[in-house]
């Protein structure tokens, strides 16, 4: 028996998670999603399971534990699309951070995961780090950190979560764009073949970048402003006889406290991320400056592939909506910013703002763990 329907709109990795533990619940859920699912935030991500090992630094303590807790979680349960993947973390003497806080924060990170990780972390030697990665610069080199974390096929674990999704009887709508909805449940629908207006017993707003809009554009008032920051990454193929690292690597931004990665992904590398302010109406692609930045990495870890990079890298962008619940706050310090979900509730609309790929099922399980979902009112 039913317990009610509900509609859930956005179709990125939170809206597909919801769905499913709505369903899995005993609700009627169906999900609408303005474009293909997976194919938005969701799909331009750095492809790593990982707790984030830089929040220890800000001090989310709670977030970095709950993602290494799901972190085992999607490696244990989804071993076909996902895999650990060991990194390093290379220790330089003109980098903005000593040997030993990167010692201190991997300790806690290690101590949070509660032992589900291959190995603890370990100090390599600058002659074991260069036979791990050949490619990597030993110019002012001390060694390195070696550590773990999980990597995804993310185009195959999505897939997954949307197969889960629909034998636990979600009915997935692509293509159809909510246009408004309102506090009594009514969803304003429209594909390229017609328009609809449907109501629900609920309505979960998970649009990620689009949240706060579909909010406004509904005329429903918001205390969350969402800060969106575009994160740029380079694909690149191999120059030919080159042998892809078995390892990644976990970096500073030359010249900044900034993370970046390299990583060994399906026989390409990719480097990124980038953090630069974006407005929801403008072109989500990397402009100059980003792809400076990106190959500035590659430049001071890899120098010998920049040049092929040039030639033969793809570029992928994608947006992440942060969480000010101060409008006064400033956007520079954004990156200090928790990834920790947030919900409101007009009347029947429950929306979601923020979280994180790793986090998604029990973003899921927060949300049903509330009002209405748990009973109450």
């Amino acid at each position: 028996m039913s317990l009610g329907s509900v509609a859930v709109v956005g179709g990125g990795i939170n809206g597909i998670c919801i769905a499913w533990e709505l369903a899995k619940r005993g609700w009627e859920v169906e999900l609408f999603e303005r474009g293909q699912c997976l194919r938005q935030t969701s799909s331009a991500s750095t492809k790593l399971l990982h707790g984030g090992l830089r929040y220890i630094e800000q001090g989310h303590f709670g977030l970095v534990a709950e993602s290494l807790r799901e972190r085992a979680r999607w490696l244990r349960d989804v071993p076909q699309h996902t895999r650990w993947l060991p990194l390093l973390l290379p220790i330089y003497g003109d980098q903005q951070r000593p040997s030993w806080q990167w010692r201190l924060g991997l300790g806690l990170y290690d101590s949070l995961a509660l032992g589900r990780t291959p190995g603890f972390a370990q100090w390599v030697s600058p002659t074991r780090v260069q036979a791990l990665y050949p490619q990597l610069s030993v110019e002012g080199l001390q060694g390195a950190w070696q550590f773990w974390d999980g990597q995804m096929d993310e185009q195959g674990l999505g897939q997954w979560v949307l197969d889960q999704a629909r034998r636990a009887g979600v009915k997935i709508h692509e293509f159809t764009l909510a246009r408004t909805l309102s506090e009594d449940g009514h969803l304003s629908l429209e594909s390229a073949v017609e328009r609809a207006e449907l109501c629900f017993d609920w309505v979960v707003n998970a649009c990620g970048p689009w949240a706060v809009r579909l909010l406004q554009r509904s005329g429903l008032k918001v205390d969350v402003r969402l800060d969106l920051v575009r994160g740029c990454h380079l694909l690149l193929p191999l120059p030919q006889g080159t042998a892809l690292p078995s390892q990644g690597l976990f970096v500073e931004v030359p010249s900044s406290r900034r993370i970046a990665f390299l990583l060994p992904y399906q026989g390409e590398l990719l480097v990124g991320t980038t953090e630069v302010k974006q407005d929801l109406d403008d072109p989500i692609a990397p402009n100059e400056q980003e792809q400076e930045c990106v190959l500035g990495v590659l430049e001071r870890y890899i120098p010998q592939w920049v040049n092929f990079a040039h030639d033969q890298g793809r570029w992928i962008a994608g947006l992440r909506p942060i969480v000010s619940m101060d409008p006064s706050a400033s956007w520079i310090h954004v990156s200090r910013r928790s990834r920790e979900a947030v919900f409101r509730r007009h009347g029947r609309v429950i929306s979601v703002f923020g979280g994180k790929w790793t986090t998604a099922r029990a973003l899921a399980e927060n949300l049903l763990g509330r009002s209405p979902f748990n009973g109450q009112p």
